[in-house]
């Protein structure tokens, strides 16, 4: 019965929150007791009447423009704006065991990252996926072997700002041994 009642609880909310199409919501009682509520007629449902969610509208800001001399000035900075980028996980010399090359990489900034400014995973030196602002990494299929791992920042232009130190792992893939024929 409690789990009846949290269930219709639950279906409730997220039908009330749903509402800004204002379908109608129909209720109605199983002979188990169970609740059920839905947007098709049934025979022994009631019409539900759930008042319309008010939207709400965020204010607007009118920011300053900034003129070609202040971004300039920004981007000779650009290179002070983080005092060190790091590799967080997996550990220098971590094993990575059993995964098909697959595996996740963390990475992390001081200060966090800047707006327009993205991240740039280095596998062996060579850039892995797309930029992105993201501090976690799911790298696939990477061969057997001795790896290094970095990650670069670059700005809005795709001009490297920092690179993290190289972290050393090694990945372990499973092996399939074949029968040469004789």
């Amino acid at each position: 019965m409690k789990k009846t009642v949290l269930l219709s609880s639950v279906l409730a909310l997220a039908f009330a929150c749903t509402n800004s199409v204002q379908a109608k919501v129909y209720k109605w009682v199983t002979e188990d007791g169970t609740v059920v509520y839905s947007d098709q007629p049934h025979p022994d449902a009631e019409i539900l009447n759930i008042e319309p969610l008010h939207p709400y509208k965020a204010p607007s800001y009118n920011l300053p423009e900034t003129t070609e001399e202040e971004e300039d000035k920004a981007q000779v900075n650009a290179t002070a704006r983080y005092s060190s980028v790091t590799v967080d996980f997996p550990e220098h010399e971590a094993n990575i065991h059993g995964t098909a090359g697959s595996f996740t990489v963390a990475v992390s900034s001081n200060p966090s990252l800047k707006k327009g400014d993205k991240y740039q995973l280095l596998i062996d030196q060579r850039a892995i996926g797309e930029p992105t602002s993201l501090t976690q990494f799911n790298v696939q299929n990477i061969d057997r072997g001795e790896h290094s791992v970095a990650v670069q920042i670059l700005d809005k232009q795709g001009s490297n700002i920092m690179t993290s130190p190289a972290i050393t792992v090694f990945i372990h893939r499973p092996m399939v041994k074949r029968k040469t024929p004789k």
